[in-house]
């Protein structure tokens, strides 16, 4: 028999898409009944680790002698302290704060206190080498009233081991910068801004796939995929005639011979998240990394070069720097070696990224799910409903003086694509051509991987400047049409115009799919 349509018309007619608040937690009366988010398990106390952890009074003493009780467990006590200590201070609303640094985010959770006395501690002998007082913009030197940043203090205190947040302690609690950024981390407010959209079909939901369109984000006639939430219009993804009885859809099928059955088990590629066959194509799992595994030999090559890059911060000109980051979840073992303090500070990097795109943008709800889209994808956060899952973005973000400027959203699809939904910039800094600035150094970073599309959403006011200024065409060719509708896009009400840019050669269509990996 024919493939049987919903119909939910009469619950998903088309509302706005912008909504006015970012919060996860508003009301989901308007939200699909047969999908939930699961509540949440209760975090466990760190009471009883606090206990037994509470013996010793600082990380170091000055003389260089390690303290009793040195470790992790240690530093989770000192930290335990220092948050029942912060208490008394008064946090600071985000959005009232002028500069988005590392120093106002902690400032701002109430992590640390505005005027706070600091030392530079030295690693090896536990001198105090510096001192002053800590602020939004940075660190005000107490010897030479200098206004530094975090690293400039670090130089001026004689030492450049490039981790200053390691070695710069609170005078009065005697815990590290660095611990205050896993402090700020591990807090309650911003955890839950990072947790997985875990959105999941009601236990007594009939219907349990996702009541939007994969292409359009809208609801009404769906055909559905058996094997995963996914719903589409068949006019989304041209297709001409309804297929009888069970149909996959294009993601839960072999990317090259489009079977989703037979040829032996499906691979999800760690880059494009494209499924495929060992026998059709692509690497075998990697053994000694089971989670990577990639569908050819491009993807590897963008996904190491993307995961090379980052947390590593780049140099620009007039004082600009440019960074990438994504989100990580990783434990922090408390060995604080090289690539742990990167992590910590790409986390703690995400965390402002976040506070300037929300000032840039209106809270961008799924009128479906009622996840925050924008702070979804600043975080990366993953999802089983595929639609919602942004676990492949990164955040590019634009920095000068320490201070973060216009920061923006890019997913890779391959080398046949990349998408950047959002780039926002502060408004003092607009017009100046900062995300003018940001922009280059993606499209430098993925000519330099062999990307060969980017493509942007834009609003109608705004089309003229990114074709003019930014050299971007529409996307109305039908086959570039047909093309994007197999990716896993973020998708925008129609009144958005979607525009693209060639970024390299595109591959010779007389080649199989093999030969053009990455082609679809």
């Amino acid at each position: 028999m024919a493939y049987n349509f919903r119909n939910r018309n009469l619950l998903n007619t088309r509302g706005a898409y912008l909504g006015s608040s970012g919060s996860d937690s508003e009301s989901q009366d308007d939200s699909d009944p047969d999908f939930l988010t699961p509540s949440r398990t209760p975090r466990r106390s760190t009471q009883n680790n606090t206990a037994r952890a509470g013996g010793a009074s600082s990380i170091r003493n000055l003389s260089g002698k390690r303290a009793r009780g040195n470790g992790e467990e240690h530093k989770r006590g000192l930290r335990e302290r220092h948050r029942r200590r912060r208490k008394r201070f008064s946090q600071v609303p985000q959005a009232q704060i002028s500069r988005r640094t590392v120093l106002s985010w902690l400032i701002g959770s109430g992590v640390i206190e505005e005027k706070e006395a600091v030392w530079y501690v030295a690693a090896q002998s536990g001198n105090i080498l510096g001192e002053g007082k800590v602020n939004r913009e940075g660190i005000l030197c107490s010897c030479c009233s200098g206004q530094l940043t975090v690293e400039e203090f670090e130089v001026h205190s004689g030492r450049k081991t490039r981790k200053p947040y390691q070695y710069i302690y609170l005078a009065g609690s005697q815990v590290s910068l660095l611990d205050c950024q896993i402090e700020a981390w591990e807090d309650t407010e911003e955890e839950e801004r990072r947790t997985f959209n875990n959105i999941q079909p009601a236990s007594k939901a009939v219907d349990r796939n996702d009541d939007a369109c994969m292409v359009c984000a809208d609801g009404g006639d769906l055909i559905c995929c058996e094997r995963c939430p996914s719903t589409f219009h068949p006019r989304c993804i041209f297709m001409e005639i309804i297929p009888q009885g069970d149909w996959l859809c294009p993601y839960c099928i072999c990317k090259y011979c489009g079977n989703g059955n037979g040829n032996g088990p499906l691979m999800q590629c760690s880059q494009c998240e494209k499924k495929y066959h060992f026998r059709c194509g692509g690497e075998t799992l990697d053994l000694m990394n089971p989670p990577v595994a990639f569908c050819g030999s491009s993807c590897r090559k963008i996904y190491e070069g993307l995961h090379n890059l980052l947390g590593s911060q780049n140099e620009l000109h007039d004082g600009l720097t440019w960074t990438l980051l994504q989100r990580t979840d990783e434990p922090f073992t408390g060995s604080y070696g090289e690539e742990e303090y990167k992590r910590i500070q790409c986390n703690s990097k995400i965390a402002v990224a976040w506070l300037v795109m929300n000032e840039c943008f209106l809270s961008t709800v799924d009128r479906h799910t009622r996840a925050n889209i924008v702070q979804s994808i600043v975080y990366n956060r993953g999802s089983y409903v595929t639609r919602i899952n942004y676990s492949g973005f990164y955040t590019a973000i634009l920095e000068k003086n320490d201070e973060i400027i216009s920061v923006a959203s890019i997913r890779v699809h391959g080398k046949r694509l990349a998408e950047m939904p959002f780039i926002g910039t502060r408004g003092e800094y607009r017009r100046l051509g900062m995300a003018y600035v940001l922009e280059n150094c993606i499209e430098s970073t993925l000519c330099s991987l062999k990307v060969e599309k980017l493509v942007i959403p834009s609003v109608s006011q705004l089309t003229g400047m990114w074709m003019d200024k930014y050299f971007f065409s529409r996307v109305q060719e039908e086959r570039l049409v047909k093309e994007l509708s197999l990716y896993n896009t973020v998708m925008f009400p129609s009144s958005v115009v979607r525009l693209h840019k060639n970024l390299a050669m595109l591959p010779d269509l007389n080649l199989s799919p093999q030969e053009n990996e990455g082609h679809f």
